[in-house]
């Protein structure tokens, strides 16, 4: 375990096997204990999907907790989500870098000239959508693609993310996970 926090994430109170929190999400706690500690050990990470913060939350604690040496871009399509997941984090890592943009991930992948060693994707679960996002993914990527919902069946996931970059060799819940 890296710290305190990072063990206490395996015991968070869950209703229906995820995290209840004041922070809304579906995020099981084996799936924030693993986000967490991907977000420590890395320098640059892209959120692709936030909804109200949760994952952002557990990423902005992880690179303060690692000394604030990276940064993290979070992205939705509503600014809503946007604006509830800034309000969370200003309450919880208010000193850490964060940038927000309210856009559609393959855009933002797409006109994008940064780098990232870690991207977390739980955005559109359409299989259409997210076999164009992962082709485009290659672009900006330098590290792990989390996917979240991956094993979900009733989501496309699974499938256009295995036809783009094949089979996952780690699961984390219901994260699935490329290197």
């Amino acid at each position: 375990m890296l710290n305190e926090y990072h063990e206490n994430l395996l015991h968070l109170p869950t209703h229906n096997g995820v995290i209840k929190s004041d922070i809304d999400g579906w995020l099981q706690p084996i799936e924030a204990h693993y986000l967490y500690e991907c977000a420590y050990h890395s320098n640059n990470i892209l959120e692709l999907g936030c909804y109200h913060g949760l994952s952002t939350t557990i990423m902005t604690q992880a690179l303060k907790d690692a000394g604030n040496k990276g940064t993290m871009t979070t992205l939705d399509v509503f600014e809503e989500n946007i604006n509830k997941t800034k309000a969370n984090v200003q309450r919880q890592t208010p000193d850490v870098k964060i940038k927000y943009e309210v856009a559609d991930a393959i855009n933002f992948v797409l006109s994008n000239n940064n780098k990232y060693d870690l991207i977390f994707v739980d955005a559109n679960h359409t299989y259409d959508w997210m076999k164009i996002l992962t082709q485009k993914l290659s672009t900006v990527a330098e590290g792990k693609i989390v996917f979240h919902d991956f094993f979900h069946k009733n989501t496309g996931v699974q499938k256009a993310v295995e036809e783009v970059l094949g089979s996952t060799k780690n699961k984390i819940g219901s994260i699935g996970v490329y290197e």
